[in-house]
């Protein structure tokens, strides 16, 4: 299999172009000798590259003194080169210029598809809910949202989606500063009780606003996490109490892997779990 692929790689630099359009064999090398490093994880000396590669060796020699002086390459004591931490720092640099919005779209198109549930992504802005998605769905019932919307956090399920990552002192500021404003008999109004619920939220990995923002309309909700690991948004769906009673366990497992596939298109890696 490692034969193909260098051939592969041998076959392409022949060209000049790609797709129909010119490239710099060059800078193709180039590239493809920072994808071994990352693949292998081990440094590599000019006469392997030179090997693998098929290249003269003053050619190799060349190209990774280049990467070194570009930043992306050391060499230690025994003349090999391996890489630095110049393609991770570019790397999250990439990540964080990911538009959240342009992800999230398709995304909660297919959420509100495969849950006839109205869907919503929003984010964490002070101390408050912002919306920037909304996806209608089949039902008559609506979700009282819009793009741009200000809601609680408290009394929402994307907003409790959110809290729940949070730490106790950063709920605890939220809820001093904002209030924890009732807007029905089921909305949490203290403290203890909010952290109680987030709890509860962070432990199945969803939230649920069981009609705590308005009267007969359940939410449910998961957090979104980045590339290094913090909660940043939420994305979750919302009907009348007999809509979601119909399917509940469908709409968590829809809500869970819509916030799963968002989270990992704008880097975010879930730990692996361990064996038991």
């Amino acid at each position: 299999m490692k034969s193909k692929g260098r051939s592969s790689i041998r076959t392409n630099w022949a060209t000049d172009s790609l797709n129909g359009k010119r490239s710099i064999p060059t800078v193709r090398k180039a590239f493809a000798i920072l994808e071994l490093l990352c693949a292998n994880g081990r440094p590599y000396s000019v006469s392997e590259i030179s090997k693998i590669f098929d290249l003269p060796m003053s050619s190799s020699s060349s190209l990774l003194n280049t990467l070194q002086q570009c930043g992306y390459l050391k060499r230690d004591s025994q003349r090999h080169f391996s890489l630095t931490m110049k393609l991770l720092s570019d790397g999250m640099k990439a990540l964080d210029q990911i538009p959240l919005r342009d992800v999230a779209e398709p995304e909660l198109k297919k959420l509100t598809e495969t849950t006839k549930l109205g869907s919503i992504g929003a984010v964490l802005d002070g101390y408050e809910l912002v919306c920037i998605h909304k996806i209608e769905g089949p039902s008559e019932i609506r979700i009282a949202s819009y793009i741009g919307k200000r809601s609680p956090l408290h009394a929402t399920a994307t907003g409790k989606a959110i809290l729940s990552q949070l730490t106790e002192e950063e709920v605890e500021t939220i809820a001093e500063t904002a209030g924890l404003h009732a807007f029905t008999p089921n909305t949490i109004t203290t403290v203890p009780k909010l952290h109680k619920e987030l709890a509860r939220s962070r432990a199945r990995g969803y939230a649920v606003d069981d009609e705590e923002h308005g009267l007969g309309i359940r939410g449910i909700a998961a957090s979104i996490f980045d590339h290094e690991g913090r909660v940043t948004a939420a994305a979750g769906v919302g009907g009348a109490v007999f809509e979601l009673e119909k399917q509940t366990d469908e709409v968590i497992r829809a809500v869970k892997a819509c916030s799963a596939r968002i989270s990992e298109a704008i880097g975010f890696r879930a730990p692996k779990k361990q064996p038991a």
